[in-house]
């Protein structure tokens, strides 16, 4: 087989991977809404270590509607922080450069949490599907995916600190 030959076998065998009949809509939809779920639970968690009263963090749920996964609710949060609030809202799981989105909102401002897959994929070894490996959240305060940085504890105070603005 040619150099030419093999690049475009390559190719096309990647595109059928990523067909939208073979893709599985259902398996993509369950990561997410379980991912959400998980990221809900550790900011309530970090939150409530911090010092907010678990009233002032309360439970939303979000009606999304994506190509691919169809009509869903998804959770968010709304935490009140001293007088400010504070909103976590899940936007899509299909978006460019990551495999989820939620916007965190304040009065001083908005970061995209973008969810990404940690293992990254080695040329020469089968394409596994992003639902098939870790996800990690990252927080980007910027509009560009410039200034990302891992979404912990400590990531969480960065993103405060950019929404709610000095106290």
């Amino acid at each position: 087989m040619s150099s030419l030959q093999m690049i475009v076998k390559q190719h096309q065998v990647r595109a059928a991977q990523f067909a939208p009949e073979s893709f599985d809509w259902n398996k993509r939809k369950a990561k997410w809404l379980a991912s959400l779920r998980q990221l809900i639970d550790q900011l309530r968690q970090w939150l409530m270590d911090a010092g907010v009263p678990g009233e002032e963090i309360i439970a939303t749920r979000h009606s999304i509607s994506e190509e691919g996964l169809g009509d869903y609710e998804a959770p968010g949060l709304e935490v009140k922080i001293g007088r400010l609030l504070v909103t976590f809202v899940p936007v899509a799981s299909n978006v460019i450069g990551g495999v989820g989105r939620v916007d965190v909102t304040g009065p001083r401002g908005e970061v995209k949490l973008i969810a990404d897959t940690v293992q990254p994929v080695v040329d020469g070894e089968p394409d596994p599907s992003c639902d098939d490996r870790e996800w990690l959240w990252l927080a980007y305060p910027d509009r560009s995916r410039r200034g990302g940085f891992p979404l912990d504890e400590n990531g969480l105070a960065k993103v405060l600190e950019v929404v709610l603005g000095d106290a």
